[in-house]
């Protein structure tokens, strides 16, 4: 997956450093962000392939983050984490294309393949993992 470039937006920095240590094994570039808002301005300055939101974060929440996406006209492919998803919020990521949805707690490796598979460009129907 060389030259794709990935932003993992968490509140949990303990999670999203390790696995951008997974993922730079892998080839990517990577990006964290640990709010909302800083999220908002990394994916205003550059372009991501993939970008993996936690939906319940202090500040903008990754659904706030996603509309900020779908407003900026960002192509990258979203991926939404979390641990208790509402059916309103499943509809809005529907609405809003999201490439998938995992389930907290997940295997590691679980999501280094769906980022790889949303990176790699296949089509996926979006819905739960």
């Amino acid at each position: 997956m060389k030259g794709k470039k990935v932003l993992l937006v968490d509140d949990e920095v303990d999670f999203t450093a390790g696995l951008s240590k997974v993922l730079r094994r892998r080839g990517f570039e990577v990006e964290t962000a640990s709010d909302g808002m800083t999220a908002v301005v990394h994916i205003a300055k550059e372009p991501f392939d993939v970008i993996v939101l936690d939906v319940k974060m202090p500040g903008l929440d990754g659904l706030q983050v996603l509309a900020e996406i779908k407003r900026l006209e960002v192509e990258a492919r979203v991926i939404l984490l979390t641990g208790h998803l509402s059916s309103s919020e499943e509809q809005a990521g529907l609405k809003e294309g999201v490439f998938a949805y995992l389930f907290k707690p997940f295997p590691t490796l679980k999501l280094v393949s769906l980022i790889q598979e949303a990176a790699g460009g296949e089509t996926k129907n979006p819905g739960s993992v």
